[in-house]
């Protein structure tokens, strides 16, 4: 093993972005630590007052209507060139964002990095999702239909994958003529304020402006602000659910993009082999198994099942879990000291219930003696359908490998959740996969594929029951940040 990481970066101090200004939170700050080793502070987090949330609120309002009444070809551009100032700063933000929230490097890096490419394929949206509409009435008179900004809009940002949800719920907005206010996750806020700056830098004063703190109050107060005309958040169901109650009050739109509890369904025809294997656990332990869109339950053939356990098995004894800034580290830990106990807590339930646990991988043991979160991979081989690593989201790297004797059992056990995100069909018969693809209770239905990886920019990802309301990316997506305007009885042009 490597010798313990030294930090790459001094203790920092970010700051409140607020109407193109950084500023320290005037309600003080908090410390931000490394998950991999809990006694290291990463940063000294600033803790924004309810009077400068009124400032960021008030910053957005008065930039708005300058904003959305540009060209959106203009918007585009500014918003294009703003992105693209991450590119020097990615390294020494991948390293701060691996220090506050444990993921490995490779990964901060991509998710640093983005900004710009998210940038440059969300502003050739536009043009589609906001398209007026010409209802002809035949009299002389027509009626049109207007995409039109909603405003300030108070974006909730989770902490898995600050920087790139950041991305997809700040472009689109501002691509739309809206401005933002931001609140990045209070437990890893640093990588996020400092990334959020850079992009501002490059944007009319007030149109971007993030406040943070470190509890749920603020991101009430952001719900429940007259100033904010909508609400997108992305995060656990039951924070979720507390959103759009709050925001009912003034029946202020939302999007809510929240967990899931995604099935995956292996076909009779599929050969289990290393190749199958490895994509499985990429779509499943990715960020640790951390992704709302992660597969959270295997259901594959009862004769192939016993294989496929060993072949996952032995893919997973192939990684190395600890602090994500050693190199041979290929899974950091899991994020918070009561993840990690849920995570046990399942794993030891589904044992007692006299299921098999498998956990091959090599542990940091000096990462373990610093007392980091660390969760090594577990394989459950056919827990009960009532256990909860079966019926709850896991969030961590925790799967379950279920068999069937049946498909129709299968597709019925997939759908016997509360959750709806997204559900994966992995089969050889193209009618087969469509077939299963229809049945399935999810907003988004991969074929052969699953997670992060297979999502594409050009459809929307929207949940299904209580995994969320309305939608994010595509054109949908974008559409979702605006808000439809009638204006019947205007004359038709001149022939």
């Amino acid at each position: 093993m490597s010798p313990p990481p030294t930090p790459t970066a001094v203790r920092r101090s970010p700051e409140l972005l607020i109407d193109g200004k950084t500023v320290p939170g005037d309600a003080g700050t908090y410390e931000v630590t490394n998950p991999a080793r809990p006694s290291e502070v990463v940063l000294d987090a600033p803790s924004a007052s309810l009077a400068q949330l009124d400032a960021a609120v008030a910053a957005g309002r008065r930039a708005q209507p300058a904003w959305g009444s540009l060209d959106p070809d203009e918007r585009s551009a500014q918003v294009v060139a703003a992105a693209a100032s991450e590119g020097d700063a990615v390294d020494d933000l991948a390293h701060l964002l691996t220090r506050e929230h444990g993921k490995v490097l490779w990964e901060a890096t991509f998710d640093i990095g983005t900004l710009a490419g998210m940038a440059a394929a969300f502003a050739p949206l536009v043009a589609e999702a906001t398209r007026s509409r010409v209802v002809a009435a035949g009299t002389g008179r027509r009626t049109v239909v207007e995409r039109v900004p909603h405003g300030v809009i108070g974006a909730i940002v989770p902490f898995n994958w600050p920087v790139s949800v950041l991305g997809n719920k700040v472009l689109p907005a501002l691509l739309a003529g809206n401005t933002v206010v931001v609140k990045p996750p209070p437990t890893c806020p640093g990588a996020m304020l400092e990334a959020a700056a850079r992009l501002a830098a490059g944007l009319p004063p007030g149109v971007l402006n993030v406040v943070s703190g470190p509890d749920v109050a603020l991101g009430q107060a952001i719900v429940t602000h007259p100033g904010i005309d909508m609400v997108t958040f992305t995060g656990g169901v039951p924070a979720g659910r507390s959103v759009m109650a709050a925001a009912a009050a003034s029946t202020k739109p939302v999007v809510l993009e929240l967990g899931g509890n995604d099935p995956a369904l292996i076909a009779g025809d599929v050969d289990v082999d290393e190749t199958l294997a490895d994509r499985l656990v990429a779509a499943a332990f990715t960020t640790s198994g951390q992704v709302c869109m992660a597969i959270k339950r295997i259901y594959v053939p009862e004769d192939k099942k016993d294989a496929l356990v060993d072949s996952l098995t032995e893919r997973l004894s192939r990684e190395v879990i600890g602090d994500g800034l050693r190199p041979e580290v290929t899974m950091g830990p899991v994020h918070t000291a009561a993840a990690r106990e849920r995570a046990e807590s399942m794993v030891a339930e589904a044992a007692r219930a006299g299921s098999r646990v498998l956990r091959p991988a090599t542990v940091v043991e000096d990462d373990v003696a610093a007392g980091g979160y660390l969760v090594s991979p577990a394989v459950v081989d056919d827990p009960p359908a009532d256990s909860r690593v079966v019926v709850d989201e896991q969030f961590a790297p925790v799967l379950p490998v279920i068999g069937y004797r049946r498909l129709d059992d299968a597709v019925s056990q997939a759908n016997a959740t509360p959750f709806g995100l997204c559900a994966s069909v992995w089969t050889g018969d193209d009618e087969l996969a469509a077939s299963l693809s229809r049945r399935l209770e999810a907003g988004t239905v991969f074929v052969n594929d699953h997670g992060m990886a297979a999502m594409d920019h050009l459809a929307p990802l929207g949940g299904w029951k209580a995994s969320g309301l309305g939608s994010e990316l595509g054109p949908e997506g974008m559409a979702d940040l605006t808000r439809a305007r009638v204006i019947r009885g205007l004359a038709d042009p001149p022939a």
